[in-house]
């Protein structure tokens, strides 16, 4: 969990490389990415970005302020449409075209997923990557939480707990990687090869 973390980390730290210069963080840019040319509705924002609703309502705020965004309400007057200023298209556009056209973005990618430019092919690592995130999202985002509603976990030694207490009844022995005795597992069969 940590190395997942981590990742992503170093991406916001990538992200942040490119687009401070502008007044802008990685998240803001992936919203005004995520309106495009016709804009969204305010509620469909936080699904597409993955993040809280509370979250996208702190970066419309700051977007707001600065003029690169407007809320108007919407045809059904329950939520609001978001769009991008003329202002707000045209520092989007600058990002975009300086930093993703122009290659710099795949390059940095490149080097993170060839492990410093050991691989020389990096799309299979690409798919496992997306395999692997969208497996994560879909058993952990997209549903509530084995805790209930709250998403997060704010206590570590509680966060901790829950990963390696087995609660009476429920699975059964679980093994730390430390009880194994990985000798053992030589005796399984390899199935051959297709």
């Amino acid at each position: 969990m940590f190395e997942v973390k981590g990742a992503h980390l170093a991406l916001q730290r990538v992200g942040r490389m490119f687009t401070r210069p502008y007044g802008l963080t990685a998240a803001r840019f992936d919203l005004m990415n995520a309106l495009g040319t016709r804009g969204m509705l305010q509620k469909d924002l936080w699904k597409l970005l993955n993040v809280t609703r509370s979250v996208v309502c702190e970066m419309l705020q700051s977007l707001l302020a600065l003029g690169w965004v407007k809320r108007e309400r919407a045809g059904d007057s329950r939520t609001w449409l978001v769009t991008l200023t003329e202002k707000g298209r045209g520092i989007f556009k600058v990002v975009f075209d300086e930093h993703v056209n122009s290659g710099d973005v795949a390059v940095a990618m490149e080097r993170g997923l060839s492990n410093g430019g050991i691989l020389d092919d990096t799309l299979p690592v690409k798919e496992g990557l997306l395999w692997d995130c969208g497996g994560i999202i879909e058993a952990y985002r997209t549903r509530p939480s084995f805790r209930g509603e709250e998403l997060y976990l704010t206590d570590v030694e509680a966060y901790c707990y829950e990963l390696t207490t087995v609660e009476e009844g429920t699975w059964g022995d679980v093994p730390f990687i430390t009880d194994v005795e990985w000798e053992t597992l030589e005796s399984f069969p390899v199935p051959a090869e297709a």
